[in-house]
């Protein structure tokens, strides 16, 4: 499988795990299928094997330091790279193999997994990684070692004073992101209240080998996640993507009011779950332009009705292409990112041809760039302003009559808004997806500028 484009665990499959590693099928077998995650040993075991058999990675974590989840590690970076490419300059939201990318993993740990996944599934990513304990400092430097990551990867030994994200320390001017998996207890009392269990419905799945160095700070998730917030203030597009996971949705939905509060508009969040009874949230968060995408489950629910069991191939297609990456339904609505996706449904009267036709006549009239490829009924609109307002259309008009240039398609001009536009003919509907801009007013106003030359073409 290609490590690059691997998607994420949804569970894990430990007898078909034991298949490809002798090793592991010994335990499993002495186990009798019943594998005990109470037993660091076992928990130690599953996580170098996941690691050894899905991605070539070996793991060396002291006794006394926490030894990470795979699955749940790999679907933090599996959502971030998805960040990472919906929000490229070029709009491809797709993987390209030939970006350059480099990131800082905040705390990396003894076991240095978030840089190693990141360098081990993108062969053309870097990364810098901070720790402030001298113990799991050395550990990570062994770890990326032993896999041979060292010579892509900037380590510094962090002290109390120095900053979360010490981009002069590392000697570099920008970074495309950041990741991190922050203490998540505000004391050692709480900590132990947790992995006791207490107040919770069921015991944890997992014991946890995790040093208080590691696992409490003052504030929690929360407070730490704060300060970096608090440095992204100041850093500003330094970074193209400042994120963080969560142990608690109530930390994740406070980070997101934080960000609106300091006017933020373009943030991110996801999930993380890999079958278990414990989830983790991810938020991320940007002062650029480019927009990361996502989608409402509910205005997909008119394609699904319409595709057919036995095109089952051309429905998972579909859906993969618009798996969401900024928003996650099940949370507060005042927690998520304004939408980026906006779907005009056609009436049964009008064929996806027509409408192909009508939006490509109409968006070529306007005074914007608009390229459309019919062989995947795609286009992508750049413009620098409101140029489909019908006072705009006017003068646009009279000057092309006195035959004057193009007013605003000129080049050096700054792109305040960027959508692309996919006809999905067998769901009979057109996708509208935001890109690139940073004022809601005008993307609905060109949503509602398209749909209304629909209804009226219609």
């Amino acid at each position: 499988m290609d490590l690059a484009q691997r998607p994420p665990y949804e569970t894990v499959d430990f007898k078909a795990l034991g298949q490809r590693d002798d090793e592991f099928m010994v335990l499993w077998q002495n186990s009798s299928g019943r594998l005990d995650f109470q037993d660091p040993e076992t928990t130690k075991a599953v996580s170098k094997t996941i690691l050894k058999v899905d991605f070539g990675l070996q793991l060396e974590v002291p006794d006394d330091r926490l030894c990470p989840p795979i699955p749940n590690r790999w679907n933090y970076v599996a959502w971030l790279q998805g960040l990472i490419d919906s929000t490229s300059a070029d709009y491809s939201n797709k993987y390209d193999p030939e970006r350059k990318v480099i990131g800082l993993d905040i705390g990396t740990g003894a076991s240095a997994i978030y840089a190693m996944l990141c360098l081990k599934s993108r062969p053309n990513w870097t990364m810098c990684a901070t720790d402030t304990d001298k113990k799991s400092f050395d550990s990570a430097a062994r770890n990326l070692a032993i896999n041979n990551l060292m010579t892509r990867t900037k380590l510094l030994q962090a002290t109390a004073l120095t900053p979360l994200i010490p981009i002069f320390a590392l000697g570099v001017d920008h970074l495309d992101f950041t990741i991190c998996n922050p203490p998540f207890f505000t004391s050692q009392d709480e900590m132990a209240s947790s992995l006791d269990g207490e107040r919770k419905s069921r015991k944890p799945n997992a014991t946890c080998t995790g040093a208080e160095v590691e696992m409490v700070c003052p504030g929690g998730d929360l407070g730490f996640v704060t300060s970096i917030v608090n440095e992204s203030l100041v850093l500003r597009d330094k970074v193209q993507w400042y994120s963080s996971m969560f142990g608690k949705l109530d930390s994740a939905k406070a980070i997101t009011r934080l960000l609106k509060r300091h006017g933020i508009s373009n943030w991110a969040v996801g999930v993380i779950d890999t079958g278990g009874n414990t989830k983790r949230w991810v938020v991320a968060w940007s002062f650029g332009d480019l927009r990361p995408r996502n989608v409402s489950v509910v205005s997909y629910t008119y394609m699904l009705r319409n595709l057919i069991m036995r095109k089952k191939q051309v429905r998972a297609n579909i859906i993969l292409w618009e798996q969401s990456i900024a928003r996650m339904e099940n949370i507060a609505n005042e927690c998520l990112p304004f939408p980026t996706l906006y779907t005009v449904i056609f009436p049964d009267s009008f064929s996806p041809e027509m409408a192909k036709e009508t939006l490509n006549t109409h968006l070529s009239s306007l005074d914007m760039k608009w390229a459309w490829d019919a062989e995947t009924s795609t286009g992508i609109v750049e413009a620098s302003q409101n140029v489909w307002s019908r006072a705009y259309r006017r003068a646009y008009e009279r000057k092309k009559k006195q035959g004057a240039e193009h007013m605003e398609a000129e080049e050096g001009q700054k792109v305040e808004l960027a959508v692309r536009i996919k006809v999905v003919d067998l769901a009979r509907q057109m996708d509208v997806e935001w890109l690139r801009g940073t004022d809601q007013v005008l993307w609905e106003s060109f949503c509602g500028a398209v749909h209304g030359k629909f209804k009226k073409s219609s």
